[in-house]
């Protein structure tokens, strides 16, 4: 396991840390079907907002507060501690529409215009600094952001109760030409008021962001009451979906004591069941584990993320090749899934059959074109093409990694050296290329940056 994952994430939840200093504070969770839900979720009410889904980025903070905001234009962040405190869907999808209607309306163009050109990397560390000062840690922070975007962060920071008003109607009109109703959206504001009134000058950080008026939550609740649509009114499927995302977080963020008391061995629904099977993996206790999961896929074999929870049970304790047959399932079930074609191609490098390397690498391959964000994919895809001796692709492979990481440093480095051995790969080299300018202008920036200050000093 590579210093950069947390002891306890899993295959398909890559957690992974902007930059060492802040590596216990802020980290993003990777998970396919946790995704694929706030997918489900989100796309409709981009769409009826008049955004493209595929331009916008979703991500999913392992934080324990109630949080959620937009930055950068098209990039959603949700707080596991929020998504953890919607007991019905509703609830979240309510909070989405509302974010929705930030970036719809343009309410941080300003603030972020800076970050259009930047790498996902430096758009990462600098949101995410951003909202580590938004949740109270103001000196952790500034220490991540970079010269020049505490402008982003004061714009980021400061909500007039006019923009939040704009963004609550634009999120009832998403809801309202969706059939889904805004009692949800109305009961989180209500457990926020609460919270709020409870904390003593110390609210979630979503309160301090979003400022809480009551009239914002009146404004709601006559809507509610005025609604023909029934409250709770969600689409088919969203609450099964939301009860598994769920257990699913419960099972790998709390204490396995914690889960199986949430989830007792009397509770045989599916929810149960899943919560269980994480938290008899993590104990560890691999029959109990596959006992559950195997119930589970006997009950919805054609389930991908069953079969891809099996595959990483096995994996990690040591079953390579049932490890490799599972996630191959799953593959065939969601073949669209770059998360989970990134972890088949690392089990069945791992597993080292005949025709293993070319087959991973292909896969990984597949998953870098669907989704070319993941630092995982990348760094696999360096470890297969170095087996295979592609010294060209290795280095790129690795520029796109350290890229992503925000280090620009060994970015440039490692595309240089992709350029001296790439050979005639024409896209490959135009890749590199990128990278390397990247990498070039970041280093004249941070030149010109230190020459504002006496000495080159701050």
């Amino acid at each position: 396991m590579r210093l950069l994952h947390k002891a306890l994430c899993f295959l398909s939840c890559v957690v992974f840390a902007l930059l060492p200093c802040m590596a216990d504070a802020v980290s993003l969770i990777r998970d396919a079907e946790i995704e694929d839900t706030l997918r489900a979720y989100g796309n409709p009410i981009f769409e009826k907002a008049g955004l493209n889904p595929a331009a916008i980025h979703i991500f999913i903070v392992d934080d324990p507060t109630i949080n959620a905001y937009v930055a950068g234009g098209a990039n959603m962040f949700i707080h596991t501690g929020l998504i953890l405190k919607a007991d019905h869907a509703s609830m979240l999808v309510g909070v989405m529409a509302h974010e929705t209607g930030h970036m719809a309306g343009g309410h941080l163009a300003q603030g972020t215009e800076q970050l259009k050109d930047a790498q996902l990397g430096t758009i990462l560390s600098t949101l995410l600094g951003v909202a580590v000062a938004a949740g109270g840690g103001g000196g952790a922070g500034m220490a991540i952001m970079s010269a020049g975007q505490e402008t982003a962060m004061r714009n980021y920071l400061h909500f007039s109760r006019g923009n939040e008003s704009a963004a609550d109607q634009a999120g009832l009109d998403y809801l309202d030409a969706l059939g889904i109703s805004a009692s949800g959206m109305l009961r989180m504001l209500e457990l926020l008021r609460q919270d709020e009134n409870r904390s003593f000058g110390t609210p979630d950080p979503y309160t301090r962001t979003h400022p809480l008026g009551i009239e914002r939550i009146s404004h709601i609740r006559d809507h509610v009451l005025q609604s023909s649509i029934p409250q709770d009114a969600l689409p088919a499927g969203f609450a099964a979906r939301h009860a598994r995302m769920l257990a699913k977080l419960n099972g790998f963020i709390n204490p396995p004591d914690q889960t199986l008391s949430l989830y007792p061995p009397g509770d045989t629904s599916i929810p149960a069941r899943y919560a269980r099977a994480i938290a008899y993996y993590r104990i560890p206790d691999l029959p109990k584990a596959l006992a559950e999961i195997d119930s589970l896929i006997k009950e919805k074999p054609r389930d991908p993320f069953f079969h891809e929870l099996r595959g990483q049970i096995l994996f990690e304790n040591g079953h390579v090749p049932e490890a490799a047959q599972s996630y191959a399932k799953a593959v065939s079930l969601l073949p669209s899934s770059a998360l989970i074609l990134t972890d088949y191609g690392k089990v069945i490098i791992t597993r080292g059959q005949a025709g293993d390397l070319d087959k991973g690498v292909k896969a990984l391959e597949h998953a870098s074109a669907l989704d070319n964000s993941n630092v995982d994919t990348w760094h696999e895809l360096a470890i297969g093409y170095g087996k295979q001796g592609r010294q060209g692709r290795f280095y790129l492979a690795s520029a796109e990694e350290a890229s992503l990481e925000d280090n620009m440093k060994e970015a440039g480095r490692f595309a240089t050296l992709a350029l001296k051995n790439l050979g005639p790969d024409n896209a490959a080299k135009l890749r590199a290329n990128d990278i390397k300018m990247i990498a070039e202008k970041e280093k004249a920036d941070e030149k010109s940056r230190k020459g504002d200050f006496p000495g080159g000093k701050r």
